[in-house]
């Protein structure tokens, strides 16, 4: 269990510095705050980090932390696991209710040995279609997936019926003709209103939608631009090409899918 990620004779860490300030979105986890949360003084020495529940966005700092062994980091707004990737050492971890949404990002932990916990539900990820024995195909080191410990037949199976995923791309950088401005602002917008709406059903009142809230003409007219890249694109493309794409076509569907059943429950 995550709860019981460190022995009962620990006192528990008081994390209530990383709400001194909270931001928009989520916040970007620091050095200092790391240190704190761990109680030690030294970035290689980090091997058990608890950071439930604490509104972050940014986790790149874990690139920094060789050594660690166990990670409890669910409950913020995570959407990619890739800075996990230079922890070796890692055992356990612990991602839950994120908002991790693409299948690709378990490739980022292919490289560690030593994973062998991994409790990842509750990210639009987990309800698309064939997660578990994708997860189980991709991490054939893992012996406990989502609180359930993974059976031999399991593994079997997910070698003939599990997805063969590979390492997301990363974006190309905007262009002055692009409107990254107007990207951002979107992600911020959906982050906070996950949160304005747990409040309001907290108070039986009605959530807020997201498309309610964002200009029309900004979403057609980019969607446009994107439309006639894409198809340009695939007068370009081979069979093999075309089938890669329905797939990741699939995978995201799925994914948004998923983040706006998330949002409006």
């Amino acid at each position: 269990m995550e709860s019981s990620m460190y022995p009962c004779c620990i006192a528990p860490i008081d994390t209530t510095f990383l709400r001194e300030k909270p931001l928009i979105g989520g916040r970007v986890l620091t050095e200092e705050m790391v240190l704190k949360s761990s109680n030690v003084k030294s970035l290689t020495a980090v091997e058990r980090l608890n950071l439930w529940s604490c509104d972050l966005s940014d986790i790149t700092v874990m690139n920094k932390l060789p050594n660690l062994e166990v990670c409890s980091i669910s409950s913020n707004f995570i959407e990619s696991i890739k800075d996990f990737q230079n922890c070796k050492k890692l055992r356990e971890l612990y991602v839950r209710n994120n908002n991790i949404s693409t299948l690709g990002e378990l490739c980022y932990l292919k490289e560690l040995p030593n994973l062998k916990v991994l409790w990842i539900q509750k990210n639009p990820i987990s309800e698309l279609e064939n997660y578990r024995n994708t997860v189980i195909r991709t991490l054939p080191n893992i012996e406990k997936l989502d609180n359930v410990h993974v059976t031999e037949a399991e593994k079997e199976t997910a070698k003939k019926e599990g997805f063969e995923i590979c390492i997301p791309k990363e974006p190309t950088p905007p262009t002055k003709q692009d409107t990254p401005t107007f990207s951002n602002w979107r992600q911020t917008i959906e982050l906070s209103i996950e949160e304005i709406n747990k409040v309001r059903i907290e108070h039986n009142l009605e959530p807020l939608h997201i498309d309610k809230l964002l200009p029309p003409s900004h979403t057609h007219k980019r969607n446009n631009h994107i439309l006639q890249a894409v198809f340009e694109l695939i007068k370009e493309l081979d069979e093999t090409s075309l089938m890669e794409i329905h797939k990741d076509i699939n995978f995201r569907l799925q994914a948004i899918r998923a983040y706006k059943n998330k949002i409006n429950k």
